[in-house]
């Protein structure tokens, strides 16, 4: 219900992922937005939705509209207690941003807890350079460029021949 939603409410995503990744559903539950605490997070830099509801497993045709909803025009998505979502125009921009966004939420979890036992808070960066590193590494290109070694390593390995 989740896939169907965004594709029919997004005709520019050729591609979306879902998963109930460990720190993905992790961050999830703590009913929040990553914050720009890294060069890796400013990529998601305002391209980024919180689903702040959970209604159990998404079976429901109105759930997967509500979720395509709240991730609008944006890249990616935590929906609350349950995991991450993304999505892109290509297969490797989408798979590149899942890793990213899973690895942002491992970051962050552990930068909370790191600052949380030393009584204080994570640094943010500021708008302007979040904002500044977003235009190089958020970009549909900067996904796709970034996925392309792993893609065609991949393919590689398996005997995948592009030219078949």
């Amino acid at each position: 219900m989740i896939h169907h939603a965004v594709h029919t409410a997004r005709p520019d995503v050729n591609c979306v992922a879902h998963s109930h990744s460990i720190y993905g559903r992790a961050f999830s539950a703590l009913g929040r937005n990553i914050d720009m605490i890294t060069q890796d997070s400013c990529a998601f830099y305002n391209d980024i939705a919180l689903y702040d509801a959970f209604r159990g497993i998404v079976l429901d045709e109105e759930e997967g509209i509500a979720i395509a909803s709240a991730l609008g025009q944006k890249k990616a998505a935590v929906l609350r207690n349950h995991g991450l979502l993304t999505c892109a125009k290509s297969i490797e921009a989408t798979v590149f941003w899942f890793i990213s966004l899973e690895s942002a939420c491992r970051a962050q979890l552990l930068a909370d807890a790191a600052a949380g036992g030393l009584g204080g808070e994570t640094v943010k960066i500021d708008e302007a350079d979040a904002a500044y590193t977003y235009q190089s590494t958020g970009s549909e290109l900067a996904g796709w460029f970034s996925a392309k070694p792993a893609f065609d390593s991949m393919a590689k390995v398996s005997g995948f021949d592009p030219k078949l």
